[in-house]
């Protein structure tokens, strides 16, 4: 309290996906109500690599954008994963992961909202409570009969106006093929968990710019000046008066010193699942063992702070194609000059490569009765105890992508995410907010994960050879099988007919599958839980209002309080986590939330 700094009603500590969406709703309904968002990263107000869609790939595979728009994350050394050390990028500019992601539009399953609330109890965010708020975030703008889509929401979504002739083939292919799932026109209405079908994005039909949150919830602000966002200022700790949240000390820039900024009212922790815990134990929450080893006077004992870390897993397989096959890999690797004519049209039209994602179909999968019994008992036992009484609830997400996500190449490669590790993320530097954190993820270490990998691989790869544009696997993006497989892979092979005989695997062949994805499975960018919403008895650290346990005045709104993991993206789930907190926020300060452009 020795340093003085201006003082606000409420101060939200990181300007992600979630913390937009809160700050944005109560800035736009109070104009009178000061509020800060500190971000640690950069502004993203109409950078091209941000607004225009394609480029999402060339910020997470170009060394220098990436260290720019994220944090990178190194995981500790796992046996499960061939000793590596995984890396996972979190977002780190103004709108966090809404402006990186991948712009797919996934809702979670009904259920799995039902599970936060009754399960881990938490009244007010099951499906009832959640579903309404999601309709009210969005506008929907393909035609549908559902109701749970929104229609005058800030956040736009649409379908490619013109499919990619690899997604249009995938889909053809699996309605024949695929007798067990349909295709379907709305695979995201809360209930489906098994179908095939067009992949809506989170990209604006009229522009063709990412709908992200700091545009719709934050810089279409402009006016308000009690709205304040300092960009390039990190977190380092709460500031108390006992236990009484009063502001937050940071890091500007690259200043020598930390500044200091005061809150009236309310500390809203949204730094993401990384940045949230780390905060919170350097100022003094968390478990004992954690906080006496980096040398932090204990503040309020919550052994549940970094725990729990939840993510999915992405594997990809890639596949030559035939010359005719549409692919983005120019739009995402080619030369900076190359891209002038698409873009041109794209400020025209807000049509063309640069508004493409390069993912244009997906699905939800669960296995059938004939595939479980291919699974093995680790994944049966999952199987009757999270998945077998949902029928809402996916095992696997995963699409056919019009790109080779490492060279220019004409590739397409099949990615799938889902299965759930639990880890944990402490801090291991003491009070440096740049010190890297003792971070384990868990991935693979279950072996029912293994086995869904492992079951969705020969699936995808029965699909991709009955696709006529298919000409063969690339072999180091696929599992090396023993010598006289019936299952080897051909840099050079023609599609088969739809109903052609399944590839038969042995043993040793899923060895090789298995070892294959211990070598290369990565990060789906799908990390929470790591500041659980449950009971504190339970492993809890925040309360159904989104509560610290042991404080006052300070709040965490963003995908860290899940409870529990969902089976979809979950850009939709940070948006659902957003809206929520704004109502608990204002509920809780008798604030309001109407009359606002960007209200509820």
């Amino acid at each position: 309290m020795d340093h003085p700094g201006e003082t606000y009603d409420i101060i939200f500590v990181g300007g992600g996906a979630a913390g937009c969406v809160a700050a944005g709703q109560l800035a736009a309904a109070n104009p009178g109500l000061k509020v800060l968002i500190l971000e640690a990263g950069p502004h993203s107000l109409n950078v091209d690599t941000h607004v225009q869609p394609v480029r999402y790939l060339a910020n997470l595979f170009n060394a220098n954008k990436l260290r720019k728009s994220f944090t990178l994350h190194v995981a500790q050394p796992s046996e499960a994963v061939a000793n590596r050390k995984i890396v996972v990028p979190s977002g780190r500019v103004l709108g966090g992961g809404s402006s990186v992601n991948f712009m797919v539009y996934t809702r979670a399953s009904a259920s799995d909202y039902d599970t936060w609330e009754e399960v881990h109890e938490n009244p007010g965010w099951g499906s009832k409570d959640l579903i309404p708020l999601l309709k009210q975030v969005e506008t929907y703008t393909v035609p549908t009969s559902n109701s749970t889509h929104g229609t005058d929401g800030p956040i736009r979504i649409s379908y490619p106006t013109d499919s990619l002739n690899v997604a249009q083939q995938f889909l053809e292919v699996v309605a024949k093929y695929d007798k067990d799932r349909p295709v379907t026109d709305d695979w995201n209405d809360f209930k489906t968990g098994d179908a095939y079908g067009i992949w809506p994005k989170y990209i604006d039909d009229k522009t063709g710019r990412r709908s992200d949150t700091a545009h719709h919830f934050i810089y279409n602000q402009a006016e308000n000046k009690n709205l304040t966002v300092l960009t390039e200022s990190r977190g380092v700790r709460v500031v108390f008066e006992g236990t009484r949240a009063v502001g937050v000390e940071f890091i500007a820039g690259d200043a020598n010193s930390p500044s200091h900024a005061f809150a009236s009212k309310l500390v809203v922790l949204s730094a993401g699942s990384f940045g949230s815990p780390a905060i919170l134990e350097r100022s003094g929450i968390g478990a004992q063992d954690v906080l006496h080893k980096n040398g932090i006077t204990h503040l309020v004992d919550l052994p549940g702070v970094g725990e729990r870390y939840n993510d999915h897993n992405i594997a990809l397989t890639h596949y030559a194609v035939s010359p005719e096959a549409d692919s983005v890999d120019a739009a995402v690797h080619g030369p900076e000059d190359a891209l002038s004519p698409h873009i041109v049209q794209w400020k025209e039209t807000g049509k063309g490569w640069m508004a493409r994602n390069g993912v244009d179909a997906a699905f939800k999968m669960r296995p059938t009765a004939e595939e479980l019994k291919t699974m093995g008992p680790a994944f049966e036992k999952r199987w009757k105890d999270f998945f077998e009484a949902f029928p809402d609830k996916p095992v696997m997400l995963g699409a056919p992508m019009a790109a080779y996500v490492f060279l220019i190449t004409q590739k397409v490669s099949l990615l799938v995410v889902l299965p759930a590790s639990t880890g944990s993320v402490h801090i291991a530097h003491g009070l440096d907010p740049y010190g890297p954190l003792n971070f384990i993820h868990s991935y693979l270490d279950d072996e029912a994960d293994v086995a869904v990998f492992r079951w969705m691989y020969k699936h995808l790869r029965e699909i991709a050879r009955r696709m006529p544009f298919y000409r063969g696997e690339i072999l180091d993006c696929h599992p090396a099988f023993p010598a006289g497989s019936g299952a080897t892979c051909k840099p050079e092979n023609d599609p088969v007919d739809i109903d052609a005989p399944k590839l038969v695997y042995t043993v040793e062949d899923d060895v090789a599958i298995d070892d294959f994805h211990r070598r290369t499975i990565a990060t789906a960018w799908h990390a929470l839980g790591t500041c659980a919403m449950k009971p504190r008895d339970k492993g809890g650290v925040v309360d159904s209002r989104l509560n610290v346990y042991g404080t006052t005045q300070l709040k965490i709104a963003d995908l860290s309080i899940c409870p529990e993991n969902v089976g979809a993206n979950t850009y939709n789930t940070a948006l659902a986590v957003g809206a929520k907190a704004a109502i608990l926020i204002a509920e809780d300060l008798g604030l309001n939330l109407r009359n606002s452009k960007c209200s509820l």
